[in-house]
């Protein structure tokens, strides 16, 4: 490799670290959980960069926000969302950045003054910054700033000065003189470049429908990896050697690695190469691609930036439904791609896709009869309600893992509010070689629906908040009704499996705790879902696990923060 030790660390600021590598922004490790266990569990791990945070929250884009398009390529347009400066910085209430580990925060703006606001808030946890002046497809921001020499400088100069700490300018592959902006952030102080963003803007279709809800994206993966080299080594001749350069883009095996570094970068970031891994793949992948470096000997990768997950649509249509209430529903479809019996899609998911309109995340409530419940909230849902028969969507999936097969157990699962419809599928795949209990809550009676489906598998108890059917109460009141038939032998063989709201959840979790030890205690909690893949980082628990491809379906302790060492 020229002239990089991957064993020797490397002096960012004050810090000395350790690890070469860069999870870039926008990837995997959005919230401060997920960048405290990357950083805990991947030694190779030397820098991760935040989601971009303005001093302002931003609402972004809606889903899809995340796409195939070819083999080992992707489009993506988040929209630059995030909490605001203020809200980031309390996810890092009792987090601590190791020692000779770099946390680089990415910050935005329109103009000097909101890149120092941003800053200024964020400068307690940041080992350094990043400026985006690269997102591609952000109107006002990223790209447009970037274009701009006399603002990039003047941006850079002002963040430099307030700080005092390392900055890395992040710049677009696609500016006219690439070279002479680099000049001008170093020249204004910057400690270093980041090379490169997604390219764009881009536009991806299925069939002849646009996939992304924005239209346009940025494009990454195997196909952007010329321009990354490219980019990189233009900036290289145009700053010299001093410099730090992060190199991106396409990055997936130690060949790709090797190019980067020919090309002029020292420090390099894995992106796209991360869609599909569960957090114990990524740990693996990032620990053989590490040794492989630092071996230095050739080796050949079965996979670059392809992912094993599906990621392609598959039409579908309403082949019926059924109405609950006026906004609660049940659709049914003449068909659902990789299952045929119920059971085959137990802890899984798809994301159903209307071109235009948006996508979100679903549950297979009953295999058998090809079916999803839905409760209009929002603005997709609300167009989901308008669908009658006959009515084409789109599928993409499953998603998520099968959870535990336990064995001659008593199986208690709690399902609240639409939580109820992911756990049928988990009872059929449990009711050969266990007794099931269901316990079932809602907001009314009218949404417990389908209750002969469940007590076809086991007994049920049941509570509304309004006391129309059941007990009047809430899911955990239902734990001591539904124990209490149960011999000493059977309390004995308790597994517990719940999906639902947060709060519920965790209220289940806390009674639960004194009748099962931790392996036997399960959940899904409803955390926002936007890829299905693990790179967009929406869904993390507070352990750091994000739920869309670790889970689901998670042991309780993932939904508790870990103790700081």
């Amino acid at each position: 490799m020229p002239e990089i030790s991957f064993d020797q660390p490397c002096l960012l600021g004050r810090k000395t670290v350790r690890g070469r590598f860069v999870i870039p922004s926008g990837i995997r490790c959005t919230h401060a959980s997920t960048i405290q266990k990357c950083f805990r569990e991947i030694p190779s791990i030397g820098v991760i960069t935040t989601k971009s945070i303005s001093a302002a929250p931003r609402k972004g884009y809606r889903e899809p926000i995340y796409a195939r398009y070819a083999p080992g390529c992707y489009i993506n347009a988040v929209g630059l969302a995030n909490p605001g400066a203020e809200a980031y910085l309390r996810e890092f209430d009792g987090i601590r950045i190791p020692d000779d580990k770099f946390l680089l925060v990415s910050i935005m703006g329109s103009g000097v003054e909101s890149f120092l606001d941003a800053a200024k808030t964020l400068l307690p946890v940041a080992d350094g910054f990043e400026l985006n002046m690269s997102c591609p497809h952000a109107k006002g921001y990223g790209a447009e700033v970037g274009q701009d020499r006399e603002l990039l400088g003047e941006i850079t100069r002002a963040v430099v000065e307030l700080t005092r700490k390392p900055v890395f300018v992040k710049l677009s592959p696609t500016l006219p003189d690439l070279g002479g902006s680099a000049r001008a952030a170093i020249a204004a102080g910057a400690a270093g470049l980041t090379l490169v963003n997604t390219v764009g803007p881009a536009l991806a279709e299925h069939d002849v429908y646009p996939i992304l809800h924005n239209r346009y994206g940025g494009l990454s993966g195997d196909g952007i990896r010329p321009v990354g080299l490219r980019a990189v080594e233009q900036a290289r001749k145009a700053v010299g050697d001093g410099p730090w350069i992060i190199g991106m883009g396409g990055i997936a095996s130690p060949e790709h690695v090797r190019q980067y570094a020919l090309a002029g970068a020292n420090l390099f970031g894995v992106g796209s190469a991360l869609t599909g891994l569960d957090s114990g793949r990524m740990r693996r992948y990032m620990e053989q691609l590490s040794g492989d470096v630092r071996s230095g000997r050739p080796v050949s990768y079965a996979r670059s930036c392809e992912s094993e997950l599906p990621m392609d649509y598959r039409k579908a249509r309403v082949e019926a439904r059924i109405d609950y209430d006026d906004t609660l529903f049940k659709l049914i479809l003449d068909q659902i791609p990789g299952a045929s019996s119920d059971g085959d899609l137990a802890g899984k998911f798809y994301f159903l896709w209307i071109p235009g309109v948006g996508e979100k995340p679903f549950a297979i409530f009953s295999t058998r009869e090809k079916s999803v419940v839905v409760r209009a909230v929002g603005e997709f849902t609300r167009h989901l309600a308008g669908l009658t028969p006959g009515s084409e969507l789109f599928l993409r999936g499953p998603y998520g893992k099968e959870p535990p097969a336990f064995h001659n157990c008593v199986v208690l699962l709690s399902g609240g509010g639409t939580g109820i419809a992911s756990i049928r599928e988990i009872g059929c795949k449990l009711r050969a070689n266990n007794r099931l209990v269901f316990l079932l809550g809602a907001r009314t009676g009218t949404h417990l629906f389908d209750l002969e489906m469940f007590r076809e598998l086991g007994d049920v108890f049941l509570a509304t908040d309004d006391g129309s059917l059941g007990l009047q109460g809430f899911v955990p009141d239902l734990l001591e009704p539904a124990l209490a038939p149960l011999s000493d032998e059977e309390r004995g063989r308790l597994v517990f499996v719940n999906c639902g709201p947060e709060a519920m959840v965790k209220r289940c979790f806390e009674r639960q705790r004194q009748w099962a030890p931790p392996e036997r205690i399960i959940g899904s909690i409803e955390y926002m879902t936007s890829c299905g893949v693990g790179i967009c980082g929406k869904c993390a628990s507070p352990s750091g696990a994000l739920t869309c491809i670790d889970g689901p379906f998670l042991p309780w302790q993932e939904f508790q923060r870990p103790e700081t060492p």
